[in-house]
């Protein structure tokens, strides 16, 4: 009787503690099978094509080639220790700390093997997505999709941290102080990760060079905003000073500033595109075109534009103005002073 009434006790107690009937549970591990399916779907998965994946279809050899090679430099320092899952999975955000990594620059063959295989894995993911839906989600490929995905962060990550190093060298190039150098280190990582994943391995190229001439061609573009805005906005006592001029050493060098902007205007037809003269041309009142002036909203109302975009354009064409003028004959700033009066502000 005692044993009766505790079999019966333990029953009541499994029904009791069951949080879902076998209905309930079933419908809510499928859904979960589909929120995971939609989210491998919505993910971008950019790759570069190669005709030889086709031949590849069914071979494994070029992931497992890339595997070893990451197992190999990652314990190929006897000071390194193994990287779990969950540290790979950090690597591409904790590997920006340190501008000055210690994992060597790799060879033109590892480069061919990690990038092959990163772009096949991508290719095979697309394939594997095209096969999954998202109402009923097969969990085998969404397996296989998930173990792609899992080598391809561990290739991009090793790719980021063999390549940290050029990075920081070509920051150090562009820097004139230690902020500067931090500055410029994380905005080469960002272009760096970007350089990965549009490298096209199969042009048989040093990925290392490729990403040189990316990444020096966005610090040479940020060096020169950098060095117009110190030009405009003087920072320090000693440049603010500069800009102010004593009054007793003002000396007029042009004795005919008007005769210069007539004869820059004809230059500028050499230099300048349509838009940017007609822009410049009506908005100073120069050139023979509006000789009133015309403010930015009027002009970007005549062309269609916004009226930020003629002030970009204005600036550009100014720009390309200033490399025709002779500092000896006249400086920029008596030739703008002496164009009816407008200054670049004006709406």
């Amino acid at each position: 009787m005692g044993v009766t009434k505790l079999a019966c006790k333990k029953s009541l107690n499994k029904t009791v503690r069951a949080p879902f009937s076998s209905g309930e549970s079933i419908d809510r591990e499928l859904e979960l099978r589909r929120q995971r399916a939609r989210t491998m779907l919505a993910q971008e998965n950019r790759f570069i094509y190669s005709p030889e994946f086709e031949g590849m279809e069914r071979s494994s050899a070029p992931l497992k080639a890339a595997d070893r090679l990451l197992e190999e430099l990652s314990y190929g320092d006897p000071d390194k220790k193994p990287r779990s899952k969950s540290d790979a999975a950090d690597d591409e955000t904790a590997v920006f700390l340190n501008w000055s990594a210690s994992d060597p620059l790799l060879s033109f063959e590892q480069e061919q093997v990690l990038f092959l295989a990163l772009n096949l894995a991508r290719y095979r993911i697309n394939r594997l997505r095209s096969r999954l839906s998202a109402e009923t989600p097969d969990v085998k490929i969404m397996n296989q999709i998930e173990q792609k995905l899992e080598l391809v962060e561990k290739i991009r990550s090793q790719l980021v941290r063999s390549n940290l190093r050029l990075v920081a060298n070509l920051a150090r190039k562009f820097s004139s102080s230690f902020g500067e150098v931090d500055e410029f280190s994380s905005d080469g990582s960002m272009i760096l990760l970007g350089a990965i994943d549009r490298f096209d391995y199969s042009r048989k190229l040093r990925f290392s060079t490729y990403a040189t001439h990316s990444i020096q061609r966005h610090f040479f573009r940020s060096w020169k905003v950098r060095q117009r805005r110190k030009e405009r906005f003087p920072s320090a006592v000693s440049e603010l000073l500069s800009e102010v001029p004593e009054r007793d050493s003002q000396v007029r060098v042009c004795d005919d500033p008007e005769s210069v902007v007539r004869q820059l205007m004809l230059q500028a037809k050499d230099v300048l595109d349509d838009r940017e003269y007609q822009i410049v041309g009506h908005r100073f009142g120069i050139g023979g075109l509006n000789p009133d002036g015309q403010t930015l909203r009027e002009i970007a109302a005549d062309l269609g534009i916004s009226k930020e975009r003629v002030r970009q354009l204005q600036m550009k064409a100014l720009d390309k103005l200033r490399e025709l003028i002779d500092p000896d004959l006249m400086p920029v700033d008596e030739i703008e002073s002496h164009s009816e009066g407008y200054n670049f502000d004006q709406d």
